[in-house]
């Protein structure tokens, strides 16, 4: 019996070979061998496959920060840690793998916003939750831990936004990093 699960496995490696543009829904089957029909029965159009393999690979970088958000450590710690992580995943994707970074940027543009939406939501719910814990613990003294959450995302845009994958490969990109975390974790410390 074919699973979702391996439709979108031979999705990829389709994509790998042809990029977006290029990869049909036969394809896949053929890769799979069976019938275009077959993943038609998972995947009722071109479209909703692509979605599902956006979705997927957006879910590979939003568990990972899940967890460090969920965990016990010192607010500023997770926070730190939490944005790094970020950056290292997008980075590694982009270094080890461009043709499918490439080919995942292709599909999220075709993505519904939706979709786009409830994975940078749920990141900024992540980071919410640590500065709601670290407001909590006395560590931060932030008014709006929503609005906070989302001015530290964007500020940080430069080392995870694709849009910046050129600069990646900066000598100087994780000092920098660095030394902006630095400021930005000092600018929402508690001063008690």
């Amino acid at each position: 019996m074919l699973t979702t699960k391996q439709i979108l496995d031979a999705s990829e490696e389709v994509l790998r070979r042809f990029g977006p543009r290029k990869t049909t829904v036969v394809d896949v089957a053929r890769m799979l061998g069976v019938s275009h029909g077959t993943v038609y029965r998972h995947f009722k159009t071109k479209a909703a496959l692509h979605q599902a393999i956006t979705t997927r690979w957006l879910e590979s970088i939003t568990l990972p920060l899940a967890e460090i958000a969920g965990d016990n450590a010192d607010a500023k710690q997770r926070l730190q840690q939490w944005f790094k992580t970020l950056m290292e995943i997008k980075q590694r994707n982009f270094v080890d793998d461009p043709e499918m970074f490439e080919s995942y940027l292709e599909l999220a543009k075709s993505t519904p916003e939706q979709v786009k939406s409830k994975h940078i939501n749920s990141l900024l719910a992540q980071v919410e939750s640590i500065l709601n814990a670290g407001n909590a613990a006395g560590s931060f003294a932030i008014e709006d831990c929503s609005l906070m959450a989302k001015t530290l995302f964007f500020a940080t845009g430069r080392y995870h936004h694709p849009l910046h994958a050129k600069e990646w490969s900066d000598p100087h990109i994780q000092r920098d990093f660095e030394h902006l975390m630095a400021l930005l974790i000092r600018g929402i410390e508690s001063r008690a």
